[in-house]
């Protein structure tokens, strides 16, 4: 199926019945515009109008679809079907697209909103840009790790990690120099981001080759947590002197072990009754 074949074949039948491209757009109840996109490939019509388009063409849906006339009526019905299952698939997927990539231009308008207003505000109130430094960097930060997910759903997913991968030493760093002085931020940083990424990545490629055992995934990732919380109090009790492990470290570690035996559980109680029937 292609659209530019389908809008040339809509220009030839639209024209061989002396109809512009607004006479055609009046009796769909669209804009010529939509007529115009559609005749110059940029675009397919929306399943919705595919039967009232062919019916005003004087063809089929599966003469429209096929960007030509069926010299073999018997065949018609199977191919309509066939046509309509690809081209609804494909107009979907098309939709969903548009919508990410709507949705990752207002992220980003309301990111660079964000740090206008900082930036004004900054400057308004100190004279120059001191403060607004702080969240300008961390909303960059947050742009590079967040749109590849929206733009791309779950195959963005390796792009995010990429970008913290990549950005957050970058990051703290920035942070760093911003807070000046004896600070803590890249010796704390720079150690619990480390095993922190590898934790991801780990998750990341635990779901991918686990992608019909979903829930062991998820076990899995639960009972990984468990060490890397561990690294973690070790890095801080290491570098701030305080106790490795304290109440709310128990209580949380608990909580986490209790999550991965309910998802066990219920994966094997799954399992045997799958047996059983």
């Amino acid at each position: 199926m292609n659209e530019n074949r389908i809008g040339q074949f809509i220009a030839e039948l639209r024209k061989e019945k002396n109809m512009t491209q607004k006479d055609l757009a009046g009796q769909l109840h669209i804009t010529d515009k939509a007529v115009s996109k559609w005749e110059r490939g940029l675009s397919c019509p929306d399943i919705s109008l595919l039967s009232p388009l062919a019916d005003i063409l004087g063809i089929t849906v599966s003469e429209l679809l096929n960007a030509e006339k069926n010299e073999c009526p018997s065949q018609d019905v199977k191919e309509s079907v066939d046509h309509a299952l690809v081209y609804a698939e494909k107009s979907s997927k098309k939709n969903i697209a548009s919508f990410r990539h709507i949705l990752t231009i207002s992220f980003s308008a309301i990111l660079l909103l964000g740090i206008l207003v900082c930036a004004i505000c900054d400057v308004a109130i100190s004279g120059a840009l001191t403060w607004s430094w702080y969240p300008v960097s961390s909303i960059l930060f947050a742009w590079l790790v967040c749109v590849p997910i929206i733009k791309y759903g779950l195959k963005g997913i390796p792009g995010s990690l990429i970008a913290i991968s990549i950005f957050i030493l970058p990051f703290l760093a920035v942070l760093s120099r911003l807070v000046g002085g004896n600070n803590l931020i890249m010796p704390i940083g720079i150690k619990t981001s480390l095993p922190s990424i590898v934790y991801l990545w780990c998750i990341y490629f635990i779901f991918k080759k686990s992608a019909s055992r979903k829930q062991l995934a998820a076990e899995v990732s639960f009972l990984l947590a468990i060490p890397l919380h561990l690294v973690i109090n070790l890095i801080l009790a290491g570098i701030l002197s305080i106790p490795f492990l304290d109440v709310w470290d128990l209580l949380s570690l608990s909580g986490i072990l209790l999550c991965a035996i309910a998802l066990f559980l219920t994966d094997h109680i799954k399992n045997l009754k799958k047996l059983k029937s």
